[in-house]
């Protein structure tokens, strides 16, 4: 496949190092391997906890978090596609939510129905212990229907 001595190669010197098909190869192999890393790194499901007792743990992912956020905004007059970001510092974490918003949209009226709706959910009924808040971010706004 490729000539190559093994008994020179501790003595090479850099110009020898990048003449060499060995170094493309190396190089080729070094970047397959850190994308599958990154890749596997991506694709893998980050649990959040909820809650611990003395019967286990509660857990939820990320998904549903997206999906709860979604249907709480459904009953909002005047938010539109809601889309959600989750920020963890440690075992806690806040929820980005970014929306689109009518373009006659009372916003501070929005955001506390919006906030105290999801803080109901996620305290009161779901009882999360590590919910630290959330943050609304206006992405657009959305014209007359």
């Amino acid at each position: 496949m490729f000539d190559f001595d093994w008994r020179t190669f501790l003595h090479w010197e850099f110009s020898d190092a990048i003449e060499s098909s060995v170094y493309l190869y190396t190089l080729v192999l070094f970047t397959v391997l850190c994308s599958l890393l990154i890749l596997i790194r991506k694709l893998r499901k980050e649990l959040i906890p909820v809650f611990t007792d003395e019967q286990g743990d509660v857990q939820i992912t990320p998904h549903a978090l997206h999906e709860l956020v979604k249907k709480s905004c459904e009953d909002i007059p005047g938010v539109y596609s809601p889309s959600t970001s989750i920020n963890r510092k440690g075992r806690n974490f806040r929820l980005d939510i970014r929306i689109r918003i009518k373009q006659d949209c009372n916003i501070k009226n929005t955001r506390k129905v919006l906030s105290d709706k999801i803080e109901k959910v996620m305290i009161e009924n779901l009882g999360f212990t590590n919910f630290n808040g959330l943050d609304i971010v206006i992405k657009g706004f959305q014209g007359a229907d």
